[in-house]
């Protein structure tokens, strides 16, 4: 074979830009170092990172302070909020190590290859678990290589060539993920829909009343300042008013805030129900749709459109599509749209682009973070519970793994078609190895177990068409013929072997006994018996069985009939007589 050698043509680009206007990083870290608090933005999130509660140690506290503001900035190792507050929270826990074995560490130069290995013993001791300690060596690890980076030579050789690895103490697999049943699937379904529906009635245009009493004065006046403002204060004068006015006539003031912002805005329960059901019908990660934009709906037609949306594990292909029914509410699309109906106020107050924004705890906001206490209430507020009755631990990451199970029953275990967004290996062995679908593979092998079982001890059956052939050729291999038997056809088929229900080709060598023993099964079992071979002559027998068996059915109880004659055993008879021959 010839032919030119493919010559790799560069890809067009672009040349890199950037701004001339970058400050130097030096006094920030500077200020940084010297306060112990800092500032730190990552996708799209703000929070302080505070190490001021460290004690002592003053020269190894800045150090892993100048590590820590590292990691944070623009292409550092920590990437979001919660991986730098995951790192900070390692830092006290070393510190805490130091403390409780009265170590004379007071600077970087000072911490050995001892110092490291005796925090990965200590939290082993403590009783740390496997993986949650390999996760906070990893962290200390990490952060004592950025300090290394930044002073180089403080740390002894030997130190050094132990940041290599995390630890030597091996974790344990971890637990997979599993699904929740098709009950609490359902449940959480329909507790989410009645959601949804509550906050349709409760966006819906309240009729124009006339102010009739100072209460309703005072609550024209306090909608008017969220519909101004966007939010308004428990300490804002005109809400004090209107508490202080119902207070007086007896009216309860529990929930107020939420109740009036609730009628503008969407209230943090909320959300729960919308990731949930939008988890549920599209199989999207819950990290995905906190992070949705305000225009992720691209290209409808035909009743379908596409979310945009950002999956940050995909490194270097973050950005995805995925295709879903667009109509009312019931469908994805449909929910999205009304999604950004609901907070398109509150995005206009806080210029923000993110999706979700909510009014949560006297603010407008577009950051979700955990909402375990949350959670919990809108599970007790729905009396959600698990399959052994007990209240439901609603854990949202999960509902990814839920919505592919259904997919997976759905698609029938079919790999090319459940893997949507992923690999096909990928769907294999994090999406259809759990323990939610293990009953469907366990039947689906003990059916394939049961299938070869009967084939191997199907019986031969002969139409009188076969049965001349093989006569006129007995020498020949017939297919379907029992083996090593070829000298014995004209015999066979002669009656010479005959018991009731067809011609018995090994009497001495059945599947069910031992070779050399003669065959212990009622006669019966010859029609699920590999060295059974049937004819037309046993038709009439086999008929006069088959109404005998019938016959019987009516006398004896279901167990005693299905103890004595076998479930399989009318089936093979009416397959033989109706499919198997030709009528006489």
């Amino acid at each position: 074979m010839t032919g030119r050698a493919r010559v790799s043509q560069p890809r067009p680009g672009r040349r890199a830009s950037f701004p001339d206007n970058l400050s130097d990083p030096g006094p920030a870290a500077a200020i940084a170092i010297t306060a112990r608090r800092f500032e730190i933005a990552l996708a799209g999130q703000t929070a302080t990172m505070d190490l001021t509660r460290l004690p002592g140690r003053n020269s190894l506290a800045r150090a892993f302070t100048l590590a820590l503001w590292q990691a944070c900035q623009v292409g550092g190792p920590a990437g979001t909020v919660r991986t730098a507050m995951s790192l900070a929270e390692a830092i006290h826990r070393f510190w805490r190590y130091l403390d409780a074995t009265d170590s004379s560490v007071q600077a970087l130069a000072e911490i050995d290859v001892a110092t490291i290995e005796g925090f990965d013993a200590w939290m082993d001791e403590r009783g740390q678990h496997p993986n949650h300690r390999r996760h906070q060596m990893g962290d200390v690890v990490m952060l004592l290589r950025l300090a290394d980076a930044g002073e180089p030579g403080r740390l002894s050789e030997e130190a050094s060539r132990r940041l290599f690895y995390v630890s030597t103490r091996p974790g344990v697999p971890p637990r997979p993920r599993d699904a929740y049943s098709d009950s609490v699937r359902v449940a959480l379904k329909v507790a989410a829909r009645a959601d949804v529906a509550a906050i349709m009635q409760r966006f819906r245009p309240a009729l124009e009343q006339e102010c009739e009493t100072r209460i309703d004065r005072l609550e024209m006046d306090a909608f008017a300042e969220i519909d101004r403002v966007g939010f308004i204060t428990v300490k804002n004068d005109l809400f004090r008013q209107l508490y202080g006015a119902r207070n007086y006539a007896g009216i309860s003031n529990e929930g107020l805030s939420d109740r009036m912002h609730g009628t503008r805005h969407l209230l943090l329960g909320d959300l729960i129900a919308l990731f949930v059901l939008l988890s549920l019908e599209t199989g999207l990660e819950i990290e995905a749709i906190k992070t949705l934009r305000a225009d992720c709906l691209k290209n409808p037609s035909s009743g379908y459109v596409e979310i945009e949306y950002c999956k940050r594990r995909a490194r270097h292909a973050e950005w995805k599509r995925l295709r879903v029914r667009d109509g009312g509410s019931g469908t994805p699309g449909g929910l999205l749209r009304l999604a950004i109906q609901w907070t398109a106020t509150a995005r206009g107050h806080l210029k923000s682009e993110q999706l979700f924004t909510f009014y949560c705890r006297g603010r407008l906001t577009d950051v979700v973070l955990p909402m375990q206490s949350a959670r919990k209430v809108w599970v007790k507020h729905h009396g959600l519970q698990d399959d052994y009755g007990k209240p439901l631990k609603l854990c949202l990451s999960r509902l990814r793994k839920t919505h592919k199970a259904a997919w997976y029953r759905k698609t029938g275990g079919q790999l090319r078609r459940f893997a949507v967004g992923h690999t096909v290996e990928v769907a294999a062995n994090h999406y259809g190895d759990i323990p939610a679908l293990r009953p469907i593979h366990e039947a689906t092998i003990a059916e394939a177990l049961m299938d070869a079982v009967e084939d191997a001890l199907q019986p031969t059956v002969l139409t009188p068409e076969a049965e001349v052939e093989v006569l006129a050729a007995p020498s020949s291999a017939q297919p379907g013929f029992p083996e090593g038997l070829a000298t014995d056809v004209p015999a066979l088929l002669a009656g010479e072997q005959d018991v009731w229900l067809a011609s018995c080709s090994g009497f001495y060598s059945s599947p069910f006994a031992t070779s050399g023993e003669a065959c212990p099964v009622p006669f019966w079992g010859c029609l699920e018996c590999r060295n059974g071979v049937i004819t037309t002559r046993k038709l009439p027998a086999l008929m006069a069985f088959l109404d005998f068996v019938v016959d019987q059915r009516k006398v004896l109880s279901e167990a005693d009939w299905q103890a004595k004659f076998g479930g399989s055993t009318t089936g093979s008879l009416r397959r033989y007589c109706r499919n198997s021959l030709s009528p006489i």
